[in-house]
């Protein structure tokens, strides 16, 4: 067995290069990697022998691993860290299981996974696989990037991921690129700093291509054909964003029903009306923590954009935009 585990320093501590690394492994050593990997797994071997080979990169808020099992194991993630993993086959082989679920393992058919509802995973011998995660604040902020707002609801992904469209094997060939520039000796290693927008592009690629919650939102135009109703009880939540606000408010300044104005922004928005003021509310707390004349204080700003509880506002803007509040304004 042989066992290396460095830490290469980059530039910014964020971007610090860790590997580990695992060669003609039992499945009794494998845990050893439990207190320094991003996940903490328990490994049972389904026959004796050499468990295979396994290496480990973590750059930031992401990581990447090959893995070429010599026999079939059993791997139950504990205590699992809010990820998503991408599973890219290298090789056709027996399908895997993923809990009770059966899935085809193909060069064909990537694997999806959020960890925090994952259990176990079970790989066939002579299986070989390149994986890529993404702590899911990273994910949010991606996606709250892409939609220039918040990310008011849970990310959610399809398991199966199609790697035969041509955007698909695009997604595999960054992946495939992602590790190929890992897996080399320090002196010919890229940057921690260029790996990282490596993995930030195979995330977009990843959003583009697996089925997903805000797939509709990241590919839909906005219409201009707004009704007038829904501008104006928008012009409304802008001008008093400070201000206590109920739907029978908004409706009562619009001059239409809770009911008719409930339906219109659920079209034209695809939210209700009190969703899209917390949206834009979650928005202007973020404009002036970024701005050069806004405020300094975290307070000051959210109780300027109508959040009145400091503990429930820093949750909302974490899950919106994958930060704290205070992260956001450090970046000013």
């Amino acid at each position: 067995m042989r066992c290396v585990w460095q830490v290469l320093e980059g530039s910014l501590p964020y971007r610090a290069l860790s590997k580990y690394e695992v060669e003609r492994a039992d499945a009794g050593a494998m845990p050893a990697h439990d207190a320094s990997a991003l996940l903490s797994t328990s490994v049972e071997p389904l026959r004796q022998g050499s468990a295979g080979q396994y290496r480990h990169y973590i750059v930031g808020r992401f990581s990447a691993w090959e893995g070429k099992c010599r026999s079939a194991l059993k791997p139950g993630f504990d205590d699992a860290p809010d990820a998503f993993v991408l599973y890219l086959p290298s090789t056709n082989a027996p399908e895997i299981r993923a809990g009770t679920q059966s899935l085809p393992t193909t060069r064909a058919t990537g694997f999806l996974e959020d960890l925090a509802h994952f259990d176990e995973l079970t790989t066939h011998e002579h299986s070989n696989y390149i994986c890529l995660s993404f702590e899911k604040a990273a994910m949010v902020q991606q996606v709250s990037e892409l939609l220039d707002g918040p990310v008011t609801t849970d990310l959610e992904f399809d398991r199966l991921v199609d790697l035969t469209s041509e955007k698909g094997l695009r997604l595999a060939a960054l992946g495939h690129l992602v590790w190929s520039c890992l897996n080399l000796s320090e002196a010919d290693r890229l940057s921690p700093a260029a790996i990282e927008r490596l993995f930030q592009a195979t995330m977009i690629a990843l959003l583009e291509v697996a089925p997903n919650s805000y797939m509709p939102r990241l590919e839909r135009s906005l219409s201009p054909a707004v009704p007038w109703q829904v501008k104006r009880a928008i012009e409304y939540m802008h001008s008093n964003l400070a201000q206590s606000m109920t739907v029978a408010l908004i409706a009562a300044e619009t001059g239409t029903s809770v009911r008719a104005l409930q339906a219109a922004f659920q079209r034209f928005k695809g939210a209700t009306p009190l969703g899209y003021l917390r949206t834009i509310r979650l928005e202007a707390a973020r404009r002036a923590l970024l701005g050069d004349g806004g405020s300094r204080s975290i307070s000051d700003a959210a109780r300027n954009a109508g959040f009145t509880h400091m503990g429930r506002f820093a949750a909302a803007y974490y899950q919106a935009f994958g930060e704290t509040p205070s992260e956001t304004l450090r970046m000013r």
